[in-house]
């Protein structure tokens, strides 16, 4: 569980677990019954998938990522709830077959994330990869 002086603290906390690759302490920062969704859109529920996913992940191609980022925005959602959003870069990881990655990766994840007795903990997230060059077209008007 993240603690610290407020929600932003999770960002951190995600940060450090993943470059410690210390996949027990990134799980706990998620609730039980939490639900996280991937860059390539893999769902997974509940803090014990989001963990062993994860861990299957950094014995693979994350083993030697490293993860910079931090909370650029937060927007309170009401008493004790809030919305994270973490820019990420990522390098040092490789493609899905073994190979070389391609380069380094940015996103931003959204993480909203609950005050509990433990601290600040994530209840969803969602991440996705920022594409160079692409962006969404306008939206017709009719």
């Amino acid at each position: 569980m993240a603690k610290g002086s407020g929600p932003e603290a999770v960002a951190s906390a995600f940060v450090d677990a993943w470059n410690r690759h210390d996949m027990r302490a990134f799980g706990a920062l998620f609730a039980e019954d939490a639900d996280f969704v991937n860059v390539v859109g893999t769902w997974w529920k509940g803090q014990a998938e989001i963990e062993a996913a994860h861990a299957r992940s950094h014995a693979t191609v994350f083993r030697d990522s490293r993860l910079d980022g931090r909370a650029v925005s937060v927007r309170r959602l009401g008493p004790g709830a809030a919305a994270v959003h973490l820019a990420w870069g990522l390098t040092g990881h490789l493609a899905l077959d073994g190979g070389p990655s391609g380069g380094p990766r940015r996103g931003i994840l959204l993480l909203v994330v609950t005050e509990e007795a433990e601290g600040w903990r994530i209840r969803a997230g969602q991440n996705t990869d920022v594409v160079p060059g692409l962006s969404t077209p306008p939206v017709a008007k009719g």
